[in-house]
């Protein structure tokens, strides 16, 4: 199985404020680093949150900015 490609980098959608998760920090959240979710604990370790149904992602400055963010595109299925 294809491990992750790291590292990834995610901008929040409100201020432009960018963070960088690495394999290391992925190996440090306790989780395998090649798991989907080792990713999301690292972003969550450092305060960084979802806005709604996890479209858009805020860092810790901008908690209250994903509160009040609207939705993401409801998808249809036909």
């Amino acid at each position: 199985m294809p491990g992750l490609t790291y590292p990834f980098v995610f901008e929040c959608d409100n201020c432009g404020t960018e963070t960088t998760v690495t394999r290391e920090d992925a190996r440090d959240s306790g989780l395998h680093p090649d798991m989907n979710q080792a990713v999301d604990v690292v972003l969550e370790m450092r305060g960084w949150v979802d806005g709604p149904k996890g479209y858009l992602v805020f860092c810790p400055d901008c908690t209250d900015a994903a509160a009040d963010a609207e939705p993401g595109p409801r998808l249809r299925s036909d």
